[in-house]
């Protein structure tokens, strides 16, 4: 698909007399998350192909030689608009927090390992928000859901995603842990009117 769609431009430019353009590509990747078509492994598969075809300088049948790409990202973004779909914010190489998601080997020669985490990252204490134990209706809790969601990020519990299985009472821990660590763990972002609590 990178090859015919690289020469499909290719074939255009030249078609109306755009020989010597010089052709980038801005923008190259596959989410790991937010569609049911998206996984760590499968975007392993993909970057691992694609940087084996960018390393062996072959370029493609109307696009001979080296070819220069950019990927679509390094990181994952966790405040960006979901209106083309909840993948959106699942584009980075590394997660939110600069952890890495896969092996992979960046010169292409398919000697795959963990990357290095990125250094120098403050991270805030090892503390999550959670719902309470004692709070038995969770029907009242649909609220807090709409709400933690709507200004956190809870592409990963719809239908298909990577954790749209977890009981009813995880997926309001993890809505209520995601609005919490968006929000620096502040304390007034895990209460939900008692029904939460911080946790180590």
């Amino acid at each position: 698909m990178f090859d015919a769609n690289l020469d499909t431009l290719t074939y255009s430019l030249k078609k109306v007399g755009a020989h010597n353009v010089e052709i980038i590509v801005g923008e190259i990747g596959w989410p790991t998350d937010g569609h049911k078509q998206t996984n760590a492994k499968m975007v392993q598969k993909f970057y691992t192909r694609l940087l084996k075809k960018i390393a062996s300088n072959q370029g493609t049948p109307l696009h001979p030689g080296y070819i220069e790409v950019y990927s679509f990202s390094l990181t994952d973004e966790n405040s960006k608009s979901i209106a083309p779909g909840n993948f959106d914010r699942h584009w980075g190489i590394f997660r939110y927090d600069d952890q890495p998601k896969y092996p992979l080997d960046f010169s292409g020669q398919e000697n795959e390992k963990m990357s290095v985490d990125a250094k120098h990252v403050k991270y805030m204490s090892h503390q999550w928000c959670a719902l309470k134990d004692d709070v038995k209706s969770l029907k009242t809790m649909k609220g807090n859901l709409d709400y933690t969601c709507g200004l956190g990020d809870c592409t990963t519990l719809s239908n298909g995603r990577t954790c749209n299985k977890l009981s009813e009472r995880m997926k309001l821990s993890y809505a209520f842990n995601m609005y919490f660590q968006m929000n620096e763990q502040c304390v007034e972002a895990c209460d939900f009117n008692g029904a939460a609590k911080t946790t180590k």
